[in-house]
C-alpha cells in the first residue's frame, strides 16, 4: 500500500498486459456501495482521462469488482509517478525559495489551464495533490474526483468538500466551484510554500472554511518581494471575479513576476469602486516593482493599469468587478529536482463538504486605487549616461566638417520634445517632423533580481 486517505487506499500494482507499474485507488466501502456515486465517479474518470498534459497524472482504467464479503468495490487505475507530494516537501523544508515556489505555481497553473479549457474543475487543489518529480515536473492528481464526492449522499452531512485549509470562499458557502476556485486554492498553496505556514488555522474544518469566507489572512513575510506578495493577494481575493479566472491567466501572472514585473490585473476587471462607506482597518497597497531587462524567454505581459493597486481583504469598501475569462501560453521548460521517492500519482481527493451557512453573504475585498508617481527620481545605472538632450525653439544645427573648409548646414526648425533619463535613450521621428527622445530602460520603481529556475538538490528526496 502506498497511501491511505478519506476516499480509500492507494496501492502499487502491475499491469500484466502492458508490463508496467501502476497506481490503483480502491474506494472505501461507503462510496463503492452507493450506485449513484459509482456512476458519477466513472463519468468523471472518463472525462479526466481525456486530459493529456505532462503536468496531469494520467488515468488508465476504471473497474468494479466484488470483494470476499460480496460487496461491490470500485477502483481507478492511474499513472504511478516517481516523485514526492508537495506537502511532504514542505514538511521537510518548511518553505520554498521564491524561485522554487514561483516555478511550482506556474507549472501547476499551466496544467490546470488544460483542464479548465476542457471545462473540468479540479475542486481540491492542495499540496497533497501536487507531485514533484525528480526531473522537476509538477503533476496534479485526482482531477474530477472531488465532484463525484460532492454529489454523493455520503457527503451530505455538513462536511467540508475539499480540504478546508485550501477551500475557496464560494465553495465554503455551498456555491458551485469554478476555474477561479482552483486559482484561489492554488494561491493558498503559494501562500504556504512562500510563508512556511497556512493563511488560516482553527479548531476544526468548519472554522477554517469560514475564515476563508470572512477573514483576511495574516500578511506574508516582508522578506518576500512586493510583486510576489501582490500576486498571492490577487489570487486569494474573496470575490471570484477579482482574482485570475483560469489556470493559464494565473500562470501568465506568475511568469510576469518571475521576470521581475508586477502581476497584471485580472482580465476584464473593472476599475469602478464603491467608496460610499469608510473602510475599516488600514489598507496596505503594495508598491509596484519592475526590472529593466526581463529574463530572456520569459513570458511577459504589459501592465497597462499601473494606477491600480491591490490590498488584502478588508471590510468596508466594495469593488464592482466584471466577469472575465483566461488565456494560455506555451509551457516553459524548467530545471529539475534531485532524487526521488516512489509515490502514487493518485492521492486522496478531499474529505469534507460544507453546506452554505444559510444565506450569509460575504464582503468583497476592496481594491485600493493608487497612481504610481511619475519619474521624479532616477535609478542608479551602471551604464554611462549620455549627455542630456535639451529642448530649444531655435532650429537645431548640424555641423559637417570636411578638410579644409567647414560647412554649416541649418535644418528646417522641427518641434523637439525631449525626455532626459540616466539610461540609454533613442530618438523617434514621425512624418510631421516631430522628434521624440525616450528612454529604453528607465525603471520608475526599485528593481528586483531576476528569478532563476526551480532547482534544489533536496527536493524530490524522501
Amino acid at each position: 500500500m502506498i497511501a491511505t486517505g478519506g476516499m480509500g487506499q492507494v496501492w502499487q500494482g502491475l499491469d500484466l498486459r502492458l508490463d508496467r507499474r501502476v497506481a490503483i485507488k480502491v474506494l472505501k466501502a461507503e462510496f463503492s456501495a452507493d450506485p449513484t456515486f459509482r456512476q458519477r465517479f466513472h463519468t468523471e474518470a472518463k472525462t479526466t482521462a481525456l486530459l493529456n498534459h505532462p503536468g496531469i497524472a494520467g488515468i488508465y482504467d476504471y473497474g468494479e469488482t466484488t470483494d470476499a464479503q460480496g460487496m461491490e468495490t470500485a477502483y481507478l487505475v492511474m499513472e504511478l509517478v516517481q516523485g514526492e507530494p508537495l506537502n511532504a516537501v514542505l514538511g521537510r523544508l518548511g518553505r520554498l525559495s521564491i524561485a522554487q515556489a514561483l516555478d511550482m505555481l506556474e507549472q501547476t497553473g499551466r496544467a490546470l489551464e488544460v483542464a479548465h479549457a476542457a471545462g473540468v474543475v479540479h475542486r481540491d487543489v492542495k499540496p497533497g495533490n501536487i507531485l514533484v518529480t525528480p526531473t522537476g515536473i509538477v503533476k496534479i492528481t485526482d482531477f474530477g474526483i472531488a465532484k463525484a464526492v460532492d454529489a454523493s449522499p455520503v457527503t451530505k452531512t455538513g462536511m467540508v468538500m475539499g480540504t478546508a485549509q485550501y477551500i475557496a470562499p464560494e465553495q465554503a458557502l455551498g456555491e458551485d466551484a469554478t476555474s477561479a476556485s482552483d486559482v484561489y486554492s492554488l494561491a493558498v498553496v503559494g501562500y504556504e510554500a512562500l510563508s512556511g505556514r497556512r493563511p488560516f488555522s482553527g479548531d476544526g474544518a468548519l472554522t477554517v472554511a469560514m475564515k476563508h469566507v470572512r477573514d483576511a489572512p495574516d500578511p506574508m513575510p516582508l522578506d518576500l518581494p512586493a510583486n510576489v506578495r501582490e500576486l498571492i493577494e490577487i489570487g486569494m481575493a474573496k470575490d471570484p471575479s477579482a482574482r485570475y479566472g483560469r489556470g493559464g491567466e494565473f500562470a501568465d501572472a506568475v511568469a510576469a513576476v518571475r521576470s521581475g514585473q508586477r502581476p497584471p490585473p485580472p482580465i476584464g476587471r473593472a476599475a469602478t469602486l464603491n467608496t460610499s462607506g469608510p473602510a475599516t482597518g488600514a489598507s496596505r497597497v503594495l508598491p509596484p516593482t519592475v526590472v529593466g531587462d526581463p529574463q530572456a524567454g520569459a513570458t511577459q505581459r504589459d501592465f497597462h493599469d499601473a494606477g491600480t493597486g491591490y490590498t488584502s481583504a478588508r471590510s468596508g469598501e466594495f469593488a464592482v468587478l466584471s466577469e472575465h475569462g483566461g488565456l494560455t501560453t506555451g509551457q516553459k521548460v524548467l530545471a529539475g529536482l534531485g532524487g526521488g521517492a516512489l509515490v502514487a500519482a493518485a492521492l486522496t481527493a478531499g474529505w469534507l463538504l460544507l453546506q452554505s451557512p444559510g444565506g450569509d453573504d460575504y464582503r468583497v475585498p476592496p481594491v485600493t486605487s493608487t497612481t504610481p508617481p511619475l519619474s521624479t527620481t532616477t535609478q542608479a545605472s551602471t551604464k554611462p549616461a549620455p549627455p542630456p538632450v535639451t529642448s530649444s525653439h531655435a532650429p537645431p544645427t548640424t555641423t559637417t566638417t570636411s578638410p579644409p573648409p567647414t560647412t554649416t548646414t541649418t535644418a528646417p526648425p522641427p518641434t523637439t520634445t525631449t525626455t532626459t533619463t540616466t539610461d540609454t535613450t533613442t530618438t523617434d521621428s514621425n512624418a510631421s517632423g516631430t522628434t521624440t527622445t525616450r528612454s529604453t530602460g528607465f525603471n520608475p520603481w526599485n528593481p528586483l533580481p531576476q528569478l532563476t529556475p526551480f532547482q534544489n538538490p533536496q527536493l524530490g528526496q524522501p
